[in-house]
């Protein structure tokens, strides 16, 4: 029977008395079920009327409501033998983590350790304290301008004794700004400047004999005479070497007695100074700087005329310092420059020994006891300068070499008045060498100023002849020196009244 008929049946049996149902046919719309949305590209599929296919396997399967019949009580006793306890170990493997819970679990671990911490540092035992401001850093000194130099721009064409006066105004300005008490510098660059000194400078041409002082007129006499009528330069026996190589006349320059040298020692001689003249020409084709010249030519003659010369010594001390209480200033209570010469010609042993100079410094103040020169540098601490050489490139300035010799021989009479009576009465030699020409200057101290005499052009190593006769003035420096010099210096610093 069919369910409208069936439904008709059983109204009427109990009574009813209804009109039937006006079609017992449901519309087919009702029997579907609802759709879902689709994409775009299915909505224009059409519609079927046959009802949708079961599911297939790659279908995401429907969640079945569970009627309440199938839901277990949760006080069954069934459900208690199945409970895990609560420390009881899982029996599958555990799952990994999420990432999600990853960040958690390091959340809390994090939280858990901070709190340690400040468990740790802040004690809940102790007692209340008042919270102190915590005081900041005292600020760092600010550092000081060490230079306001103008660094020269280095060019082909500076002239090297404008960059080394440069450099030398650098590092002074930097030694006088650490030193909170030290004294200005005055900017000496000239001779004028020299006016304004403590002691004034007074610059003098030698014209004849008697300007020059007393103790040194014989010694410039002897080189003036060497200059002019160069008799005798060239030793006997090696008139022969020296004519093949000059390629002239030599009968007026060579000597009429032999002095003393072997023939060994002859051609070694002749060989160095061919050297230094080669040097010479070495040095002007290439236009070197100064450490070259003094490396290539000044150095190998003054190595010769120390040889086999017991008693002197000659070094370099191109970067050897004032000492700072030596350094002599001006009216204006500036310091002038702090620099030093290019060499020195020392006397040493056996002319004296050392003990004697160690136990005359004993008694000069504090500063000065560690030398009896105007620097420390260890080379000259217990052998006194008795020649002082000054050197500058062709292109350098005659003037600043004679500024440099200047504040040198001031220095060093500073040195010598704390040691013996003022003014110090004997006078100092000084060289200048301008590339290849060498010149005698006499450096004298005065009551009230101090002289700076030009003595006289003695050579220059440009030819061999030129050689020779530089070597045999620089010799008759260092006979003037044994002879003169050191009685002074014995009777006078190391055995004072």
């Amino acid at each position: 029977m069919a369910l409208p008929d069936a439904w008709l049946t059983a109204v009427l049996d109990a009574g009813g008395d209804i009109e039937p149902p006006p079609d017992a046919q449901i519309p087919a719309d009702y029997l579907e079920k609802p759709r879902r949305q689709h994409p775009a590209s299915e909505r224009t599929q059409p519609l079927s009327s046959h009802p949708p296919s079961p599911p297939t396997s790659f279908s995401r399967p429907k969640r079945r409501r569970a009627a309440l019949s199938e839901i277990d009580h949760p006080n069954d006793p069934r459900l208690r033998k199945r409970r895990r306890a609560p420390n009881a170990p899982m029996s599958q493997a555990p799952r990994s983590p999420s990432k999600t819970s990853s960040r958690i679990a390091a959340r809390k671990a994090r939280d858990t350790r901070n709190k340690a911490l400040v468990e740790d540092v802040i004690d809940p035992d102790a007692t209340p304290r008042p919270v102190r401001a915590r005081h900041k850093p005292a600020p760092a000194p600010p550092i000081p301008v060490l230079d306001k130099t103008n660094i020269p721009t280095l060019t082909p064409n500076t002239p090297e004794d404008k960059l080394e006066t440069d450099r030398e105004d650098v590092a002074l300005s930097v030694t006088e700004s650490i030193g909170s008490k030290a004294r200005s510098c005055s900017p000496t660059k000239r001779m004028i400047d020299f006016r304004v000194a403590e002691k004034t400078v007074v610059s003098k041409t030698v014209k004849l004999p008697t300007d020059v002082p007393e103790d040194v007129q014989g010694l410039f006499e002897a080189i003036r005479n060497l200059v002019h009528m160069p008799h005798g330069v060239i030793p006997l026996g090696i008139e022969d070497e020296v004519k093949n190589d000059y390629g002239g006349h030599l009968e007026p320059f060579v000597a009429t007695k032999a002095n003393g040298m072997t023939r060994r020692q002859l051609i070694n001689e002749f060989d160095a100074l061919m050297e230094i003249r080669d040097s010479t020409a070495f040095c002007k084709t290439k236009q070197v700087h100064e450490p070259t010249w003094n490396e290539r030519v000044h150095s190998m003659m003054l190595k010769r005329v120390v040889r086999n010369r017991p008693g002197f010594e000659y070094h370099n001390i191109t970067t050897a310092r004032v000492i700072k209480e030596l350094v002599p200033g001006n009216k204006y209570g500036e310091l002038l420059k702090n620099r030093m010469i290019d060499y020195a010609i020392t006397l040493e042993s056996p002319f004296f020994s050392e003990d004697q100079v160690i136990t005359r410094l004993a008694a000069s103040p504090r500063p000065l006891q560690r030398t009896i020169n105007p620097s420390d540098y260890p080379p000259l601490r217990h052998s006194p300068v008795a020649i002082s050489i000054e050197t500058k490139p062709p292109d350098g300035s005659k003037e600043s070499a004679e500024v440099q010799l200047s504040i040198w021989a001031m220095a060093y009479f500073n040195r010598l008045r704390t040691l013996t009576k003022d003014p110090v009465s004997i006078t100092l030699p000084l060289v200048l060498v301008s590339d290849e020409h060498w010149k005698l200057m006499f450096a004298r101290d005065l009551e009230h100023s101090i002289e700076i005499i030009h003595a006289v052009d003695f050579g220059n190593t440009g030819d061999i002849i030129g050689c020779y006769k530089v070597l045999a003035v620089l010799r008759l420096l260092c006979g003037w020196a044994e002879d003169t010099f050191l009685g002074w210096f014995s009777n006078n610093i190391l055995k004072p009244e």
